[in-house]
């Protein structure tokens, strides 16, 4: 399983729903709002699935999104006890 750091940039105002909607998505770990505009968030990625795709889902999901940034970090060693 590999781990991304996303980072979305919303319309203005719209971070803090953008936020609540993506922790609804598996494997999504804590999500941040940076001012009103910016959402940053780790990512778990499923078996499967690729990083890039979850633009795709979360442009769906909310249209307040104008732009997603995934990076793919490396794979999950499964150490970390703040992982989702």
């Amino acid at each position: 399983m590999l781990v991304a750091s996303i980072r979305v940039e919303t319309r203005p105002g719209a971070a803090r729903a953008v936020a609540a909607r993506m922790e609804g998505v598996k494997g999504m770990g804590p999500v941040a709002t940076e001012g009103d505009h910016c959402v940053t968030a780790m990512w778990r990625v499923p078996e499967g699935e690729e990083p890039e795709s979850l633009s795709e889902v979360l442009q769906a999901m909310n249209p307040e999104i104008l732009e997603v940034f995934p990076t793919v970090l490396g794979p999950d060693d499964g150490d970390d006890p703040q992982s989702p």
